[in-house]
């Protein structure tokens, strides 16, 4: 190690891979019982243990991590001895101690070089778990957004017809002002609708696309489904421009929908109620 830039022959190779980076890990394990009973704390002087830990840290956030240059400048910055190269080489010896010389011309501690691989993986792996649970938070995302885009009710224009026994149940009912109909039923929100929602809560409360579409689902439920109620609580909304838009509107949905989410059902009944005339 008296060399700067030699590389010793037979040198063993690095004890670390080169993609070994722990900068930013502001954790090092010091081992207290090992270091504290290893000749490197009884036998140097407060200077030279001081250097020795100054170094340690230093390895451990170099790339690759728990190694150090072979450059007495570099090692007495690191050292926190700045450009006293005298000072520094007086220290140099018990402060490298452990350090061996490799065949990539940088020193490595052994016991620093095995921790750093182990943090590395370890860091690793809780970067690929992040990924994971990032990767499937957006995938539910995205599928709430599509179910939120989709409408509730699809609705065909076309007179449905049924044929049993060549009879057309239009005629029939025609001939029969008695015959039972389906129901008549409001339509539902469609894609156009909800984006239109999710663009005035949007300009309500100043949230992006994706917020704004979660309050709309949120408020949604509140409304039992009822997409004409909330619709018309968010262009009251957009009149009165309440100075917290989000609690205005949960408050007027609680109030019109009686807090149990009742009011679509109450809407459905009233068209339930409409008599089967002919001709409507």
């Amino acid at each position: 190690m008296n060399g700067e830039t030699d590389i010793p022959p037979n040198a063993p190779a690095p004890l670390s891979p080169p993609e070994c980076d722990l900068r930013g890990y502001d954790f090092m394990p010091l081992f207290g019982h090992r270091l504290f009973c290893g000749r490197l704390y009884t036998q140097c002087t407060d200077a030279e243990f001081r250097a020795a830990l100054r170094l340690w840290w230093a390895a451990w956030n170099q790339v690759p991590a728990g190694s150090l240059p072979r450059d007495d400048r570099a090692l007495a910055t690191l050292a926190d001895f700045g450009r006293d190269l005298r000072a520094w080489r007086r220290v140099r010896g018990r402060a490298l101690d452990g350090f061996v010389a490799c065949s990539d011309g940088r020193l490595y501690h052994p016991l620093l070089a095995r921790e750093a691989v182990r943090a590395h993986v370890g860091r690793l792996r809780a970067q690929r778990r992040r990924n994971d649970d990032a990767e499937r938070l957006r995938r539910w995302r995205d599928a709430r957004a599509d179910a939120l885009d989709m409408p509730s009710d699809t609705h065909d224009n076309t007179p449905a017809k049924r044929v049993s026994s060549g009879v057309d149940s239009n005629s029939q009912s025609d001939s029969d002002p008695t015959a039972a109909r389906p129901a008549a039923r409001p339509p539902g929100a469609g894609a156009r609708d909800v984006a239109g929602m999710i663009a005035r809560t949007g300009d309500l409360t100043g949230r992006g696309t994706r917020q704004a579409r979660a309050l709309v689902g949120q408020w949604m439920k509140m409304a039992g489904d009822d997409a004409a109620l909330l619709d018309g609580v968010l262009h009251d909304a957009q009149a009165l421009r309440p100075a917290d838009p989000v609690a205005w509107v949960r408050a007027s949905l609680h109030q019109r929908t009686g807090g149990d989410g009742t009011a679509r059902a109450t809407h459905l009944a009233a068209w339930d109620a409409i008599p089967n005339l002919r001709g409507i």
